[in-house]
């Protein structure tokens, strides 16, 4: 055999072998309209060339499930339990660590509305659990409703102390009304679900479009291309969320649920000085309560429930007068009355300082960190628009408390007498340190008790930490 023909041969041999390949990574590729595909996955994954699961699994275990709300089995949803399974398993496995938090809730008044169980699927689509979760268009919670929908068609508060959209309870039971709402317009449960994403109206403007068509995969091509990835999603997640053991997706840490009890507050209420007094760390108080959104109540709040740790509520109680007393004082001026340590009256100002805008930080998300409203945050920094831009610098009011000699008048003088010792108010004096060569920020911290590098870059609005030979560092 000459050496043109022993080519020949292995050409030969390499087409075959790639055949037998191309079979073997094709044996689950679907029959595909490329036309028609144009969900969300096919924009983020482009068209899969095959699948990793196979079709009858799925198909067969969507079928055992047991729901009220049809689960059919079709490219669309195989496209998404792949994208959760594979693309987005990270955001899958989260979901499995924080359901415990929400879904009990869920489950309470899904039950009370006489609805389908399996919606409370629905929110892990529309927040990923997020209470807070606040899209591009101002719409925000759990359930994520538009501020005008939530306070016009469910009486939810929304302004800028308090934002019952981000409440668990408040925002499941307004969303439960409105599904079962949705449900009795269309009567069917996968227009009702696309009804919750883009609105009845459009709905019903895709079923006159599609003529002949009274369900959701019918009107398929005439919905807006994010309701019609949608119901597929939902489909997904809920067969991902039951199914998940099998393709290795399991929770590793559990979100804590922190034991939590009530009380009722009338008027205004410093929740700082509240916290502070209460012995509660201000995180766990925000974290119970993601629906206020400022560190004070409003003076006109009637009947407001307010959650505490359940492990403070012995504390509280024993103290409840004393607390309430000191941290319902007007804004202006407060005492901490249970405190023993020797402090001035503290006096309210609202500073304006720069902040320098985040990557992916919208307005919406700067105006609630500084608790400010929108609004103001434009007119402070002269914005027409409401996009901002990484590292854009914005001037904001930030609250800061200062001493002041004067003593304001307690309401009831009876609760606690102040000795003269504790009306005198100790400066504490400045301290300052010279940087030598060879100086760092860590250094300089270990040689100060109670000093960290966060605290020195704070105190001296250093933006880096590079330290120059004679430089004067405030280190109090």
């Amino acid at each position: 055999m000459n050496k043109k023909s022993l080519y020949s041969v292995l050409f030969l041999l390499l087409i075959v072998n790639s055949i037998s390949r191309a079979q073997v990574w094709n044996s689950f590729k679907p029959i595909l309209d490329e036309r028609v595909i144009d969900s969300l996955a096919q924009y983020e994954q482009g068209s899969p060339t095959a699948w990793m699961i196979d079709p009858a699994l799925i198909e067969g275990r969507l079928k055992q499930m047991r729901n009220q709300i049809p689960l059919p089995y079709n490219f669309y949803v195989h496209q998404f339990v792949e994208y959760f399974a594979f693309r987005k398993s990270d955001f899958t496995q989260r979901m499995l660590e924080k359901r415990d938090l929400y879904f009990p809730i869920y489950e309470k008044y899904l039950k009370q509305y006489n609805l389908p169980d399996e919606l409370k699927y629905l929110s892990l689509i529309e927040s990923g659990l997020d209470p807070k979760a606040l899209s591009n268009k101002g719409a925000g919670g759990l359930w994520q409703f538009m501020p005008y929908t939530a306070r016009g068609d469910f009486g939810l508060r929304v302004d800028s102390y308090i934002d019952e959209r981000f409440d668990p309870e408040r925002a499941t039971e307004a969303a439960s009304k409105y599904l079962r709402q949705l449900y009795r317009i269309f009567g069917d449960w996968h227009l009702a679900l696309a009804a919750y994403n883009t609105g009845p109206g459009n709905v019903k403007r895709a079923i006159r479009n599609c003529k002949g068509s009274d369900d959701f995969w019918g009107i398929y091509p005439c919905l807006p291309k994010q309701t019609r990835a949608y119901v597929p999603q939902f489909i997904a997640m809920a067969y991902m969320m039951n199914y998940h053991w099998d393709h290795a997706i399991h929770p590793e840490t559990w979100a804590s649920h922190v034991p939590s009890d009530t009380l009722q507050i009338n008027g205004y209420l410093n929740l700082s000085v509240f916290a502070s007094l209460a012995k509660i760390s201000m995180d766990t108080l925000k974290k119970l309560n993601p629906h206020v959104l400022t560190h004070y109540l409003p003076k006109d709040s009637k009947s407001f429930v307010l959650k505490i740790p359940k492990n403070r509520a012995e504390y509280f109680q024993l103290n409840r007068k004393q607390i309430l007393d000191s941290a319902g004082l007007a804004a202006i001026s407060i005492q901490p009355l249970l405190s023993t340590d020797t402090s001035a009256t503290m006096q309210m100002r609202m500073v304006k300082v720069r902040y320098k805008v985040k990557k992916g930080e919208t307005i919406y998300e700067v105006a609630r960190k500084f608790e400010i409203s929108v609004f103001e945050l434009k007119r402070i920094n002269r914005l027409r628009r409401n996009r901002l831009k990484k590292g854009q610098n914005l001037f904001v009011l930030e609250k800061q408390w200062f001493p002041v000699k004067s003593i304001a008048k307690v309401a009831d003088t009876s609760v606690v007498k102040l000795t003269s010792k504790q009306l005198v108010s100790k400066k504490k004096k400045v301290k300052y340190y010279l940087v030598r060569s060879g100086d760092t920020l860590s250094d300089i911290a270990d040689k100060h008790d109670g000093l960290t590098v966060a605290k020195i870059k704070k105190l001296n609005r250093l933006r880096s930490a590079v330290l120059k030979p004679g430089m004067r560092l405030r280190i109090s």
